[in-house]
């Protein structure tokens, strides 16, 4: 690994840190809400959920299997699974040497051309990805009436970078 820290390497790191907190704080929110049914909330999740998985297996150069039709995964499923990607993403920066960020891999599931992106661009989707259905979450439990929660970046900054804590309140 690389002694002297890569900037671009620290800021991906954080941005993840944060999308790990914020999906924490998210599921302690839906699932004190009354809402843990609600079709729209868990189909979204299951979408985000699959693409961060796909993105670990871009990541990590394995070969990207998308399950056919499979019914959509209940409230509990949803949140072990997107704990345990925000784990892998953990310990995917953890292993990686930080000049790595700029080796390219292939995301296959585009058509056409090839789309091929560093690991840098990749860990950037992801990020702003997630960001953007938990945007969407978040509206969705207030329309419902529920309490949202602003889970912004900056937030998480202020409070010092808290770790996602999955298994109690925020």
């Amino acid at each position: 690994m690389s002694a002297t820290p890569n900037p671009l390497f620290a800021h991906l790191r954080d941005l993840h840190a944060h999308m790990a907190w914020a999906d924490a704080v998210w599921f302690h929110l839906w699932g004190k809400s009354g809402f843990k049914d609600d079709p729209d909330l868990l189909q979204r999740m299951q979408h985000t959920a699959d693409v961060q998985t796909a993105f670990l297996m871009v990541l990590r150069e394995e070969e990207v299997l998308f399950p056919g039709d499979k019914p959509t995964p209940e409230f509990n499923r949803l949140r072990a699974v997107t704990r345990s990607n925000h784990e892998a993403f953990s310990a995917f920066f953890r292993a990686m040497d930080p000049e790595d960020i700029s080796r390219v891999v292939l995301v296959p599931w585009f058509p056409g051309r090839p789309c091929r992106v560093t690991i840098a661009e990749a860990l950037t989707q992801v990020a702003m990805h997630t960001q953007h259905h938990r945007g969407q979450f978040m509206t969705r439990l207030k329309a419902l009436g529920g309490q949202p929660q602003n889970v912004d970046y900056i937030i998480w900054a202020w409070k010092d970078r808290p770790e996602g804590r999955w298994d109690e309140q925020e």
